[in-house]
């Protein structure tokens, strides 16, 4: 059975469409998002709202607390259960996020990481020329604890790799370390994305940001900070939840935080989108006000 997968970057409104989609195939949505599987960081990461969750049935969200690690290794197993378990019983399934890694890793089987990005490596070399690899790999040790420790101080190479990778797609090199061999492509699913102008989908990042915090969004990520346990490394890299966790600590306004949300959502983006453009999506252009419902026709259309 040909699954239908619904990719793009963050506030491009790929939820809706999927929801539209599932009801007119009277499919279940998997979702792909690295962050919707922890429990209760529900606004922080825009989880499908509850009235979806009672019309429609949703994989792989809250499936962690979010003190536990989660990789691409432990998602992918769960995601062919999915996929196996509702073409068994010939029930339609719709796949939907924006997670470059999962997606990658579910169509190709990885054992490499997205091609070099010269422009971020030129960066790094710089940097480390000028400031020493010390502390390019104090960094690593930020965003990716796991190769921090594996790679030695002075493996200039392997720890500009490890950042560029980061960089390119917000994704940790570490978690792909112990995948299998690439596999031929898969072929029995179709791959839409949805393709704004760039500044009108930072227009909608932001704007999303302000829903958020309208439907309790500091409310959440204080009572996850204060949580015990607090959330871990990988939860903890949430955008959102960082800012927040870090703006508090440092007494900033509410407003500079706010800004540092919208400022990282977009920046964010920008990595998603590059690494969009190394998959075979079939772009959908979208303009002006979202019609959830059309574009979920046009997807339908296409298979005809």
């Amino acid at each position: 059975m040909v699954q239908i997968i619904l990719t793009g970057p963050t506030a491009s409104g790929k939820g809706g469409v999927a929801f539209e989609l599932a009801g007119r195939l009277g499919a279940s949505i998997a979702c792909m998002d690295s962050m919707k599987i922890y429990r209760g960081m529900d606004i922080v990461t825009a989880k499908p709202p509850a009235e979806r969750r009672h019309q429609c049935r949703y994989h792989l969200i809250d499936l962690v607390d979010p003190e536990d690690s989660f990789s691409v290794g432990r998602y992918l197993p769960l995601l062919e259960e999915v996929v196996e378990s509702e073409a068994a019983a010939s029930r339609p399934l719709v796949i939907s996020g924006g997670t470059g890694l999962y997606l990658k890793g579910f169509l190709d089987g990885l054992a490499d990481g997205p091609g070099a990005d010269w422009e971020i490596r030129e960066r790094l070399v710089r940097e480390a020329r000028e400031h020493g690899i010390e502390r390019l790999h104090e960094r690593l040790q930020e965003v990716d604890p796991v190769a921090a420790r594996k790679l030695e101080s002075f493996n200039e190479r392997r720890i500009i790799r490890a950042l560029e990778f980061f960089e390119s797609s917000g994704e940790r090199l570490s978690d792909s370390w112990n995948w299998e061999a690439p596999r031929e492509p898969r072929r029995d699913v179709v791959l839409f994305g949805l393709g704004w102008e760039r500044a009108a989908l930072y227009a909608r990042a932001n704007e999303r940001v302000l829903a958020m915090v309208e439907q309790g969004l500091f409310q959440e990520c204080e009572s996850l900070v204060n949580r015990e346990p607090p959330p871990g490394r990988s939860a903890s890299q949430c955008i959102g939840l960082r800012e927040i966790r870090e703006g508090l600590a440092a007494g900033q306004s509410k407003e500079s935080i706010i800004e540092a949300i919208q400022k990282n959502t977009r920046n964010f983006i920008k990595r998603q989108l590059t690494w969009f453009r190394k998959m075979d999506i079939e772009w959908l252009p979208v303009e002006g006000e979202l019609d959830p419902a059309g574009v979920a026709e046009t997807i339908l259309s296409r298979g005809d």
